[in-house]
C-alpha cells in the first residue's frame, strides 16, 4: 500500500516542475495573447492528465516486475 503512494509522490514532486517548464515555454506565444488564462488551465490540466498517466503506466512495469521476482508489496 505505501509503495504506490511513495512512487507518486517521488514521481510527481520531480516532473512536475520540469514538465510545467517545458509546457509553458513552448506554448508562450499563445499564453501572452490570452489574458484570461482559461488556456493556462486548460494546458495544465491536459499536461497533469498525461503526467499522471505516464507514472501509472510506469509503476505498472515496476509492480509486474517485483511479482515476478516475488517481492510483493
Amino acid at each position: 500500500m505505501w509503495k504506490p503512494l511513495l512512487f507518486f509522490s517521488v514521481w510527481l514532486n520531480l516532473t512536475v516542475p520540469l514538465q510545467l517548464t517545458a509546457v509553458f515555454t513552448i506554448f508562450q506565444p499563445l499564453l501572452a495573447v490570452d489574458k484570461s488564462g482559461i488556456i493556462m488551465l486548460g494546458l495544465l490540466l491536459l499536461s497533469t492528465i498525461a503526467n499522471v498517466y505516464l507514472a501509472t503506466r510506469v509503476w505498472m512495469r515496476i509492480e509486474d516486475r517485483l511479482y515476478k521476482r516475488k517481492h510483493f508489496m
